[in-house]
């Protein structure tokens, strides 16, 4: 849920880009790890969580970015927003610099409380972000608590409920 708030408070900076591109660009690494699981002559699937591949994938996102939307700020922020995913993945979890590489990272999973509140505060300044946007309509934003309420229980499964992972 963490990585969907970043999208949204990135709204604010990025208007131009549409929602879905944001959300795409903040959970790339994951769409990316799928892929590499689904195809594994791809021969991708270790690197997907490597600072080396999501900076990578950030550069592959930031030339499309370049491409269909002609803006080097909205490029950049579309870059930024996927490497933004291993620094917060970095903090949640362990995961290796490079393929075969060290592994780095709070591994904040390992104490469920903990991981939900860095992600309960992630959540909180995502919305509020979103919510300051100026693009946003004043009835939109009242459904920003039940948004929240939703990605917060959607967390709260994820750390302490459906049994263990």
């Amino acid at each position: 849920m963490g990585h969907y708030a970043i999208a949204l408070g990135a709204r604010r900076w990025l208007r131009p880009l549409p929602m879905a591109w944001l959300l795409f660009a903040s959970i790339e690494p994951d769409l990316h790890d799928a892929v590499g699981n689904a195809i594994p002559a791809l021969s991708i699937g270790p690197d997907t969580h490597t600072l080396v591949g999501v900076t990578g994938a950030a550069l592959i996102v930031t030339l499309l970015a370049a491409i269909l939307f002609r803006q080097v700020s909205l490029a950049l922020g579309s870059g930024l927003l996927v490497l933004s995913h291993v620094g917060v993945d970095y903090l949640t979890s362990r995961l290796p610099l490079w393929r075969h590489g060290p592994d780095i990272g709070l591994h904040l999973y390992a104490t469920p409380w903990a991981d939900f509140l860095l992600e309960a505060l992630v959540m909180v300044a995502g919305l509020i972000l979103y919510a300051a946007s100026p693009d946003l309509r004043r009835p939109a934003r009242g459904s920003l608590i039940g948004m929240g309420l939703l990605m917060l229980a959607m967390q709260a499964i994820w750390n302490f409920g459906l049994g263990s992972r």
